[in-house]
C-alpha cells in the first residue's frame, strides 16, 4: 500500500508545476493586480486538492474507512481534472483573444463571451469524460486474421481485459460486475494483461474474490503490470491468483493442442506466452525480470503465438523474435486528452490496432476496463475486447 500511495503522489507531484501554473493562470484571469491573499488561497486549494486525491490510498487496509476516503479521493481528482480543463481553457481563450487582436481590439464583453465559453467547454469536456467513466467498460469486437493459424482454431475467441486498477475506487462491486460480463461472452481464453490491482493481497483480497468465478473454456491466462510491483507485493500476488485458478505466466509459455489432427497427421497447437511487467525490473521489491527469451524457450516458430506483456513498450523484441500477436495495455489510451499525444513520444502504440508493413506481426493495446487517478475518459473509453482468431482463407 505503501509504494501504491507513492506512486500517486509522485504522479501528482509530477503535475503540480502545471496546475501550479494553471492555478496562477486563473487567477490572473479573475482579478488584477495578483493579492498576496489570493495567492495564497489558490497555493492552499490546490495543496487540498492533492492531499484529497490522495486520502483514498491511507484507507486500503481499513475497510470502514474506504467508503468515506474513497469518496474524498474522487473528489480531489474530480478537483484536479477541473483545474487542468479550465487551465487548458483559458490557455485556449488567449490565444483565441490574441489572434483576434491581430484584427482588432476586441470589447470587453466579447473578452469575457470568450473565456465563459472556453470554461464551459471545459466543464462539458469533464461531464462528459466522468459520464464515459461512469458506464464501464464496453465491449469492442475485432477479427484477427493469424497466417499460421490451423482452420481448426478457426474462430478461436480471446477475451483481452487489462487495467483494471480494483483499490481506493473500484471494489468489489466492479470485479462482479466485469466477471459476468466476461463470463457472458464465453471465451475461449481470458487474457487479463496486468494491472489488476492497487494495493496488497490484505487489504483487496475481497475485492478480487469474484475472479475466481471466471469461466473459459482453456482457462484464464494473467501477466504482471507495474501496478502489482508499486504494491511492492507482486509475489504474493502471483500466488493469490494462482489459488483463484488464474494461471500466471512468469516468462513462460503454455500451448494448446487441437483434438483434431490436421492433414498431415499433426495436431494443431496454439501458443500463449507472457512475461512479467518491464517494471520489475526497476524495483527492489521483487525477483521478478521480465525475460522475453524464457518465455520462448524451445517454440516451434511454426506454431502461431499469442504474447501477453503489460507494456507496448516490448513491442520491438517481440516483432523481433517472430510473435504472431502481442497483446498489451498500460496505456489507457492516454485517459485524458491529450494526454495521448504526449504518450506517443515514449509509446510505439497508444491504442488499437498496429501491424507494420511486410511484417506478420501484429500488436494490439487495450485502453483498460478501470481508471488510475481521475475518474475520467476522454479520447479512451474504457473497454474490454472479444478478439476472434482467424485462419487464412483457403
Amino acid at each position: 500500500m505503501h509504494s501504491s500511495f507513492g506512486s500517486s503522489a509522485f504522479f501528482i507531484l509530477a503535475l503540480f508545476p502545471f496546475l501550479g501554473v494553471g492555478t496562477y493562470f486563473l487567477c490572473s484571469r479573475w482579478r488584477r493586480p495578483l493579492s498576496t491573499k489570493l495567492i495564497i488561497i489558490a497555493t492552499v486549494w490546490l495543496l487540498w486538492l492533492t492531499v484529497l486525491s490522495s486520502a483514498g490510498w491511507h484507507s486500503l487496509s481499513h475497510t470502514w474507512l474506504r467508503p468515506v476516503m474513497g469518496a474524498m479521493s474522487r473528489m480531489g481528482y474530480v478537483g484536479l481534472s477541473l483545474l487542468f480543463y479550465f487551465s487548458c481553457a483559458m490557455l485556449l481563450s488567449g490565444l483565441v483573444l490574441w489572434l483576434l487582436r491581430l484584427f482588432w481590439e476586441p470589447s470587453l464583453l466579447l473578452r469575457q463571451r470568450v473565456r465563459a465559453l472556453c470554461a464551459a467547454g471545459a466543464v462539458g469536456i469533464c461531464g462528459y469524460g466522468f459520464w464515459v467513466a461512469a458506464k464501464g467498460p464496453q465491449l469492442v469486437e475485432h477479427e484477427v486474421e493469424l497466417s499460421k493459424l490451423s482452420p481448426a482454431f478457426d474462430n478461436f475467441r480471446v477475451a483481452v481485459v487489462s487495467d483494471i486498477h480494483l483499490g481506493p475506487m473500484a471494489g468489489r462491486a466492479f470485479s462482479e460486475q466485469l466477471v459476468e460480463k466476461l463470463n457472458a461472452l464465453e471465451a475461449d481464453v481470458i487474457a487479463i494483461i496486468g494491472d489488476l490491482v492497487d494495493g496488497s493481497v490484505e487489504s483487496l483480497a475481497a475485492d478480487v474474490a469474484p475472479f475466481k468465478k471466471l469461466r473459459a473454456r482453456h482457462g484464464v491466462l494473467f501477466v504482471t503490470g507495474n501496478h502489482e510491483y508499486f504494491t511492492g507485493a507482486a509475489e504474493a500476488w502471483v500466488e493469490h491468483l494462482k489459488g483463484l485458478g488464474f494461471w500466471v505466466l512468469g516468462n513462460e509459455r503454455v500451448e494448446i493442442e487441437h483434438p483434431t489432427a490436421d492433414a498431415d497427421g499433426a495436431a494443431p497447437r496454439l501458443a500463449f506466452a507472457g512475461v512479467h511487467d518491464l517494471y520489475a525490473g526497476r524495483t527492489p521489491h521483487t525477483a521478478h525480470r521480465t525475460d522475453l527469451r524464457a518465455a520462448l524457450a524451445g517454440w516451434d516458430i511454426g506454431v502461431p503465438l499469442v504474447l501477453l506483456a503489460h507494456q507496448p513498450n516490448l513491442w520491438k523484441a517481440a516483432q523481433a523474435a517472430g510473435v504472431d500477436l502481442m497483446l498489451s495495455g498500460h496505456t489507457h489510451g492516454g485517459q485524458m486528452w491529450p494526454i495521448n499525444h504526449l504518450l506517443a513520444w515514449s509509446t510505439p502504440v497508444v491504442q488499437g490496432w498496429y501491424r507494420e508493413e511486410n511484417s506478420p506481426s501484429q500488436l494490439y493495446v487495450s485502453t483498460g476496463a478501470g481508471q488510475w487517478g481521475p475518474p475520467l475518459r476522454i479520447g479512451a473509453p474504457p473497454e474490454m475486447a472479444l478478439l476472434r482468431l482467424r485462419a487464412p482463407a483457403p
